[in-house]
């Protein structure tokens, strides 16, 4: 009940889904996020993205995605520079923004991301990123 009343009812609009899921994610809101994304979520991150996998289950994002980028880079951000909606479909064009936290290498790297919406839930995501700024970060000099 109490995560009732600090968090409103979800938004059902699919472009207001994506949005308000970006600042959860941005905020570390887990609980929020657990509104957003339907239990038995398709997370599909590229090939070649750091720590990136396919994953089902909100609880597998929330542990792969949110708590991962966390642990490896400092600072993390992926602020968004356009959406575009079509029906159930939004499109998220933006960069991801941090600092590796073993190595100490900034990076910044564009990606498009595709989200489908049903019922005020994001159901399926797919990533596409350009993921050489992000492993470059990770490598130590020398």
């Amino acid at each position: 009940m109490l995560e009732a009343m600090q968090h409103p009812a979800p938004p059902t609009e699919p472009l207001s889904v994506v949005r308000e899921m970006y600042a959860a994610f941005a905020a570390g809101d887990e609980a929020r996020l657990r509104q957003l994304l339907h239990p038995d979520v398709a997370w599909r991150q590229c090939e070649g993205f750091p720590g990136g996998a396919h994953r089902r289950g909100v609880e597998a994002v929330l542990a792969g995605v949110l708590r991962g980028n966390r642990a490896t880079w400092r600072g993390f951000a992926a602020p968004i520079e356009r959406y575009v909606a079509s029906g159930d479909d939004v499109v998220a064009l933006g960069r991801y923004e941090g600092t590796h936290a073993e190595t100490g290498k900034a990076m910044r790297a564009v990606f498009a991301h595709v989200y489908r919406v049903r019922d005020g839930r994001i159901v399926a995501f797919d990533q596409y990123a350009d993921t050489w700024p992000m492993v470059r970060a990770m490598q130590p000099d020398g």
